[in-house]
């Protein structure tokens, strides 16, 4: 290491060794860094545009292993990103396509003008995508692949989803083992294990060859844990989820899932004064946090360089003793903000300081609050404070 390598960040120095990989590898054209994205943007022969390769997961994921592994890592990356785009019709992708499990925020941040891939809602801050599945990698489906099949994206995932459900009839099929208090499903990149709480039935058909109901964990992309739900506490589990969880470069979810109504996935809420209870909701609550403050820290980058005046509000959570977790929004008076849904809504004044907190619904349906389009999670737009009758009908019954 130089001199002057003492003094660059450890994400400038992963950001410039992508960068040289990037311009060596055959089918780049050209490459240039996007600080403010934390990307590289790699222009291909003979494509319309750049593809962007974000270094934020590899960089955590390469952060330990020698620096010769982490260049042919990155390597092995650019050269998949630098194929030329498979020009496969709609017979032949049909029996590639898979659905996978995301974050909601996942895709939202990006270069101006770029389409995001075509997504639907699948649980709580959770989406649903598709992606071709190919030798080396997997392929995100987005609106312009989607024109060139002439199909709808309707269509799209009801192709993956009927895929899946043979994966789902064929890992049934395999002997269960009985009696272990955790099992582990590690996925090498082609199972599709997490994909498996979207294939209606599974879950419930597990807990038939576990020998009842079946608790699932997904706390990252590729990792499904799955453990007989516990008559007695959970915490054990949920401790473990809750860490791998916060460690993992590509996190998804730390809830439990159960089967529910038609065999469908659901998260699991068990209610106040089950042993369960309390673990469940600090899951949902961690999981709400997390991705209400990665949308937070972007929407707030982006209105400041459209130069548009609103505060993007962060969403709190607070424990009370011998309680379950809550979360709080924050509203302003004389501030234009935009809410995260919350358990309560702390009302505040620039002069005054907090003065009283009401349930999320009972707001709602007084003020009349109406979500913002096309932000997940979502966001509630409000200006200033209700008028003063609305206000203190809503302070008497906090």
């Amino acid at each position: 290491m130089g001199l002057l390598d003492r003094f660059v960040s450890p994400r400038r120095r992963f950001a410039a060794l992508a960068l040289r990989v990037a311009r060596r590898t055959p089918g780049v054209e050209r490459a240039v860094h996007r600080p403010e994205d934390f990307a590289i943007a790699i222009y291909r022969t003979g494509a319309s545009g750049p593809a962007h390769l974000y270094l934020a997961n590899i960089f955590r994921e390469t952060a330990d292993i020698p620096a010769a592994e982490r260049r042919e890592r990155l390597a092995k990356l650019v050269r998949i990103m630098a194929a030329p785009p498979t020009q496969d019709t709609w017979e032949e992708v049909r029996p590639k396509l898979r659905p996978v499990l995301r974050p909601v925020t996942f895709g939202s941040a990006g270069p101006p003008g770029m389409r995001p891939p075509i997504s639907r809602p699948a649980l709580p801050y959770l989406k649903e995508l598709v992606v071709v599945d190919q030798p080396e990698a997997m392929a995100y489906v987005v609106p312009d692949r989607v024109d060139e099949w002439g199909v709808s994206a309707d269509e799209v995932f009801s192709t993956a989803r009927a895929n899946l459900a043979e994966m789902a009839r064929t890992s049934l099929e395999h002997p269960w083992p009985s009696g272990q208090p955790l099992i582990s499903m590690l996925d090498d990149g082609d199972a599709y294990f997490t994909s498996l709480l979207l294939a209606p039935g599974w879950l419930a058909e597990v807990g038939e060859r576990l020998g009842g109901p079946v608790l699932a964990f997904a706390p990252d992309n590729n990792t499904l844990l799955l453990c007989p739900l516990p008559e007695s506490t959970a915490e054990p589990f949920y401790a473990l989820v809750d860490q791998h969880f916060k460690e993992a470069p590509r996190s998804l979810s730390p809830v439990g899932y159960v089967a529910g109504p038609q065999g469908r996935a659901v998260s699991y809420n068990p209610p106040p004064g089950h042993p369960h209870h309390l673990s469940a909701r600090r899951a949902e609550t961690l999981l709400a946090l997390t991705e209400y403050h990665g949308q937070t820290n972007w929407l707030a980058e982006q209105y400041a360089q459209a130069g548009v005046e609103v505060h993007v509000g962060g969403l709190l959570a607070a424990e009370p003793v011998g309680g379950p977790p809550e979360t709080i929004a924050v509203w302003t008076a004389g501030v234009s903000t935009l809410l995260p849904k919350a358990d309560t809504i702390a009302f505040v004044h620039p002069d005054a300081g907090p003065q009283f907190r009401a349930p999320w619904d009972a707001v709602a349906e007084r003020v009349g609050l109406q979500a913002e389009p096309l932000l997940a999670p979502a966001r509630y737009r409000v200006d200033d404070w209700p008028p003063a009758e609305v206000l203190n009908e809503l302070r008497m019954n906090a």
